[in-house]
């Protein structure tokens, strides 16, 4: 089995914190990259929304999400010795396909697993995004934001020319 990623939040709270720890990150990400864009402070002002920001923190924080990647067996073995019922499982794609990549949400009773023949950055990038949006984003628009780098009108008043 190999594992890749950063984040594996096993609680609500803990999830809560590293999406907002991202925050900040994903502000400087969306004001270089427009500063690299060549774009002036009033296009800045104009493009650069707070839901630009929140797209770069949801896909920063995605992207960082603890994933495993292995053979079926393998899958097989750690579903069943995981704790997990096999109900909790949301499974994309075929059941018919040699590899899965997988990435377990313990409060929230979940696996979220894809499978894949090729492609294993591809796979563990497509299961990302779809953990987030089957899991993690009712997490983050129910509760327990901050206003601190939350992507709101204020974290995006920064001067791109800074």
């Amino acid at each position: 089995m190999e594992t890749k990623g950063v984040f594996a939040p096993t609680t609500r709270e803990e999830a809560i914190d590293r999406y907002e720890a991202v925050g900040p990150a994903a502000r400087v990400i969306v004001r270089e990259t427009a500063k690299a864009m060549e774009f002036d402070a009033d296009e800045y002002d104009e493009r650069v929304t707070s839901g630009v920001v929140e797209t770069a923190r949801d896909a920063t924080f995605a992207e960082l999400l603890v994933v495993h990647l292995a053979d079926r067996d393998e899958f097989d073995a750690w579903l069943a010795e995981s704790g997990f019922d096999p109900d909790d499982l949301i499974e994309l794609g075929s059941e018919h396909v040699d590899r899965v990549a997988w990435h377990p949400v313990p409060f929230a009773d979940a696996v979220i697993a894809t499978t894949f023949q090729d492609g294993p950055d591809a796979a563990a990038s497509t299961l990302r995004r779809n953990a987030f949006g089957r899991v993690y984003r009712d997490v983050f628009a129910g509760g327990g934001g901050s206003d601190d780098g939350d992507g709101s009108d204020d974290a995006v008043a920064d001067d791109p020319a800074e």
